[in-house]
């Protein structure tokens, strides 16, 4: 079994235990009290500016690479200085059992910053859409490896219905052929290989450089430096870049931003 089919079943278990544990009409009751911010809008206006945006991610740990962080308090401060270095956007992974995070993780944090947050999880049931808002999450990920075309653009739907902005996660031309028939205006690309973990920046590349559509492309995975970015931006339309695993090994963080989005 793959990563992620053992991590597909797994999480589709542990949603169907949630939704016996908690009403969903509550949860919709809850998640009806925040007003997300606009995570789309806050890219295009950093694209606007400085021709270019960045997604910081906040992340612990992940199957491929086993512990990157673990101490919480500055794991929280490190969102402070996403925000304070002109980070657009932050990606905050939830996942306990594969990333170490947690959802309190997301309430915190949106405790203390006002940009724009992305849940960063395995979504695939409409019950996580409204547990998202509910935590305070402006954006939702929906991983097309993961799950089928037709459920993806239903939960894109309800996912807009409910003022949530939708990434849709590509890794082929067959994802990417379906990302473009969705409506979401965010098409990410991975550029980590889902078998193996490699990870090839020319992915995005790829994926994008004969794009004729008016997408905003997210190029994901293995961004570690400004020539990377500078690479992708040569031959491609992608302009925004999610940087997690880089920033979160740094021993300077702010430095790196700042070299990040210089020109």
């Amino acid at each position: 079994m793959s990563i992620l089919s053992e991590i597909y079943e797994y999480k589709k278990n542990f949603v169907e235990n949630k939704k016996i544990e908690s009403d969903i009409n509550k949860l919709k009751e809850l998640s009806a009290n925040y007003a997300p911010k606009g995570f789309t809008a806050k890219i295009k206006d950093s694209i606007s500016k400085k021709n270019i945006s960045i997604i910081g991610e906040l992340k612990k740990a992940s199957p491929s690479a086993g512990i990157i962080f673990d101490n919480d308090k500055d794991y929280f401060d490190i969102a402070k200085k996403y925000q304070n270095n002109d980070i657009s956007c932050l990606s905050i992974l939830t996942d306990k059992k594969f990333f170490k995070g947690s959802d309190s993780d997301l309430v915190g944090i949106r405790e203390i910053v006002d940009i724009p947050i992305i849940r960063k999880d395995f979504i695939l049931d409409s019950y996580q859409l409204y547990e998202s808002k509910m935590l305070g999450a402006d954006c939702i990920l929906l991983i097309l490896s993961m799950i089928d075309i037709n459920l993806a653009k239903d939960l894109e739907a309800e996912a807009m219905d409910i003022g949530l902005d939708v990434l849709i996660e590509t890794h082929n031309k067959e994802e990417m052929e379906n990302a473009l028939s969705m409506k979401s205006e965010l098409v990410g690309v991975n550029n980590r290989n889902l078998n193996d973990f490699t990870v090839n920046i020319d992915n995005t590349i790829s994926l994008t450089s004969a794009s004729v559509s008016e997408k905003i492309y997210v190029s994901e995975s293995g961004i570690r430096s400004r020539s990377d970015i500078n690479y992708i931006l040569d031959k491609s339309p992608a302009r925004t870049f999610l940087v997690g695993e880089s920033l979160m090994r740094s021993e300077k963080i702010e430095e790196q931003i700042r070299t990040l989005l210089s020109s």
